[in-house]
């Protein structure tokens, strides 16, 4: 994607006021952001936000959260009683007067689109965008289905992804669940390596990740399996995995996950294979290679009986993200020491001994790692 930037110069011609002439500088304002009084000093200006303002700030309370500036996505049905204001003389709904009952009962009432609402008291107005997007079960279905077509075609692409909109595009209300599922298919396409356009923005920031993020904001308001799925996958691939326990059916990404909250802790945890569990198709079906070989490292056997699905990837560990570096470090500590290499064991064990929130696990297995040595 590209993100553009515009900005513009102001440039001052002579005036013919005569030879070296320049305007006097403009003393500086300190306005106030909730009022708009201006005032001559940053000290003065504190001095009246610390005192208040003889007028108080309107609210638009929504199920009870206060309203902020940045635009609010509505994908569930609400009803009236949701919709509170606080210290409003008076309210207009898309530039239009309105009551506070009519725009409470309209909002309730609306399923898409953006709706705007400005509220004022006094000399202070603010103004609320909400962007309603309730699917309807239909439109569902159509997205889900064009999905299931997607991965029947065994092909990640950027064409396979615009057929992919082009089909769910028919399904108006699901226009949220959509855009959250190719957000993360491109994603996936760009952590493959697939997609020819940059793969970092201007602070170095994987613009993959970035599309993992905005499909989980779109879908975790989606009880769907492959919203479930993905929501779980990402919450794996940041290593947040109670997060990952709580979002995912899939019996394999949330049997690893709790495999690595156990072991965090310093609690037991399963050393038998995770692989064996049933689980949906989506989570193999949605994840990418790079977490696919993780899930599969992650579920490994844990007893001493299995390393193969190891070693691959750990001559390539300084290769991997911190956060994979965490997750098979901790694998390997545990699988080496079962399986007696206690060398290979010290050293990745040593490797998280500063990691935050590891010193419940290190504790126990150096205990068991000198206890074995002995």
């Amino acid at each position: 994607m590209g993100f553009w930037h515009t900005g513009y110069m102001e440039f001052h011609e002579p005036t013919g006021m005569g030879e070296g002439w320049a305007p006097e500088p403009k003393a500086p304002e300190f306005p106030c952001p909730d009022c708009g009084l201006v005032f001559a000093t940053e000290r003065d200006q504190r001095a009246h936000r610390f005192d208040g303002h003889s007028t108080k700030r309107p609210m638009l309370v929504f199920r009870g959260r206060e309203c902020g500036r940045t635009r609010l996505m509505v994908t569930t049905p609400s009803v009236a009683a949701d919709w509170h204001a606080a210290d409003v003389a008076s309210i207009s709904l898309n530039g239009r007067p309105s009551t506070v009952e009519d725009t409470a009962n309209y909002l309730s009432g609306t399923k898409l689109g953006v709706q705007t609402v400005t509220v004022v008291n006094g000399p202070l107005e603010r103004t609320f965008e909400f962007d309603f997007c309730l699917a309807e079960d239909d439109d569902l279905n159509l997205v889900d289905q064009a999905l299931e077509r997607l991965i029947a075609g065994r092909e990640l692409s950027l064409s396979a992804i615009d057929n992919f909109i082009m089909r769910a595009g028919r399904g108006a209300t699901a226009r949220r669940y959509r855009e959250g599922l190719a957000n993360y298919l491109y994603g996936v396409l760009a952590r493959e390596g697939n997609d020819d356009r940059a793969q970092t923005d201007s602070s170095g920031e994987q613009l993959y990740e970035q599309r993992y993020n905005r499909a989980v904001d779109a879908l975790g308001a989606f009880d769907r399996p492959a919203a479930e799925a993905i929501c779980g996958l990402v919450a794996l691939h940041y290593n947040q995995f109670d997060l990952a326990i709580r979002k995912t059916n899939s019996h394999r990404v949330s049997d690893v996950a709790a495999r690595f909250s156990s072991m965090k802790a310093g609690s037991q945890f399963v050393t038998s294979s995770l692989l064996d569990r049933t689980h949906g198709s989506f989570d193999q079906a949605l994840s990418d290679s790079v977490t696919e070989e993780l899930i599969n490292v992650s579920a490994m056997a844990l007893d001493g009986t299995e390393r193969a699905p190891l070693d691959p990837v750990l001559a390539e560990i300084t290769e991997l993200r911190p956060a994979d570096q965490f997750k098979v470090r901790l694998i390997a500590s545990e699988a080496l020491l079962a399986s007696g290499d206690l060398d290979g064991a010290r050293r990745h064990s040593e490797a998280l001994r500063n990691y935050r929130d590891t010193d419940a696990w290190y504790a126990g297995f150096r205990a068991r790692l000198q206890e074995v040595g002995r």
